[in-house]
């Protein structure tokens, strides 16, 4: 396999982690609009407007990745004609540059979880609580995402230095 498989692979992974985001986001929304149609308690009724941001940001997010990372294919493949090791260099700072996010994401996953268990352990408010189950939903699929992307980023990073070799 050479250089320019190794990236589409990788890109091709972040579209499939797209698409699988953009499901979840889909089924968040699919199970706010079952909660507002057959909801009958006030608990379920609290919980329809935060599954619809969760399931909304779901869907932002995941479009952006699948709308860009499509966009991407065709230009590595031009950028890796025109010149292997600059495509190389460019790719090798790119994933450098996005290192950055993974703790980032660590942390505010964290912080959706303190903040659930706050809202469960401290208050006794159906609206907090509400707003707890997303944000727990939430901090679970930014460490799914991280879990698969950190390690196909590591792959990647690895080609991408034995290539420069």
């Amino acid at each position: 396999m050479n250089f320019l498989e190794y990236s589409l692979h990788w890109v091709k992974g972040e579209i499939l982690e797209g698409w699988i985001i953009l499901i979840s986001g889909l089924i968040t929304l699919f199970c706010s609009f079952c909660l507002w149609y057959f909801g009958t308690t006030a608990n379920a009724k609290s919980l329809i407007l935060p599954m619809i941001v969760v399931g909304t940001l779901f869907l932002a997010m995941a479009s952006s990745m699948v709308y860009s990372n499509n966009k991407r294919l065709p230009a590595m493949q031009q950028s890796y004609q025109e010149n292997p090791m600059q495509f190389a260099q460019n790719e090798k700072k790119r994933v450098e540059d996005f290192q950055i996010l993974y703790p980032i994401s660590l942390a505010v996953s964290t912080v959706c979880f303190i903040l659930t268990l706050i809202f469960f352990w401290f208050t006794n408010n159906q609206t907090l609580y509400a707003v707890g189950i997303p944000l727990s939903i939430f901090g679970i699929a930014l460490i799914v995402i991280d879990y698969f992307s950190k390690e196909r980023a590591s792959i990647y990073y690895e080609q991408i230095l034995n290539y420069l070799k």
